[in-house]
């Protein structure tokens, strides 16, 4: 009797015991998440998503949840480019727990998002300090591949692996952006500038060409006024000399003569006028020209 009561006691013992173990040794993992167990503190393996099972405690025990969802990082780096330009760099991480990689990121990393964060800065500063500002805008795709290659490098030894890095459009500090503001400033007054002297040489031009315009007609339409004048002096000298007989020389001398003593009466009738007539070679001649004008036309 005493032998069937100590075998009831150690069953209901056993039964108590792991009716208090199996609790400790149930492992129910969350999807998109992995366990870690530790034998004795010790880290042993990787339990999926899921159900199931291990030794009981004290012998090992079951970390929480890690997370396998891929977390994002963004920040705003303050860079000074190749070119001493002071700009902020937006950007942003989207990293995860690489395959295989579970323990190193659980074990490694005390604050996995602060630590990545601190990598990132590190390396944008790094990559932005080999690039010119303007390179910095255009060639925003490779920048986001470089940083992307080298974190890459660096967090896989962590046991994170980098999805995607977004880098914005770099935003520059208010001293370079109101330097900026003065250089396109000082540019569009440069613009107006030349453009306003192109007009003006434009219409200076076109005033010259004008006036060139006006001058050439003026001195075609003084060359043939001349010229009917001239034909005229012509006409009226060859039927004076045919008429008189005298040569074209004397012919000539009596109308100079005769513009001479017409210029004298102008003269004279416009008062207060002092009129001083010079000596002429010709004053021998006009008493001779006047005594044949008066013996009338020659006959032939």
């Amino acid at each position: 009797m005493t032998m069937l009561s100590d075998q009831w006691l150690l069953t209901i013992a056993l039964v108590v015991l792991a009716v208090i173990l199996l609790p400790s040794m149930i492992v129910i993992t969350s999807q998109q998440n992995v366990k870690l167990i530790e034998t004795f503190g010790r880290f042993t393996s990787v339990r999926q998503a899921g159900l199931s099972i291990k030794l009981p405690w004290p012998i090992q025990t079951a970390t929480d949840n890690f997370s396998l969802r891929v977390r994002e990082i963004a920040e705003d780096v303050g860079v000074k480019s190749l070119d001493n330009a002071f700009v902020v760099v937006p950007i942003r991480v989207q990293f995860a727990v690489r395959p295989g990689g579970e323990a190193d990121a659980f074990y490694r990393l005390e604050d996995p998002d602060a630590q990545i964060r601190s990598y990132v800065v590190n390396q944008v500063r790094s990559t932005a300090s080999g690039m010119t500002f303007d390179d910095l805008f255009r060639s925003r795709d490779a920048f986001e591949t470089d940083v992307e290659t080298t974190l890459a490098q660096r967090m896989s030894e962590f046991g994170f692996k980098i999805e995607n890095v977004l880098v914005d459009d770099p935003q520059p500090s208010r001293e370079l952006r109101e330097a900026f503001d003065r250089v396109i400033a000082a540019q569009r007054l440069k613009e107006a500038a030349t453009n306003e002297g192109e007009a003006l040489r434009i219409k200076q031009v076109a005033a010259a060409q004008a006036e060139g315009e006006s001058l050439r007609i003026k001195g075609e339409a003084y060359a043939a006024f001349r010229g009917i004048i001239a034909e005229g002096n012509a006409e009226a000298l060859k039927k004076f000399t045919e008429k008189t007989g005298l040569t074209e020389k004397d012919g000539l001398d009596f109308f100079i003569s005769v513009n001479e003593m017409e210029a004298v009466t102008n003269a004279a009738e416009a008062g207060g006028s002092v009129v001083f007539v010079a000596g002429s070679a010709r004053d021998g001649i006009e008493p001779a020209l006047l005594g044949t004008l008066a013996q009338g036309p020659r006959k032939g």
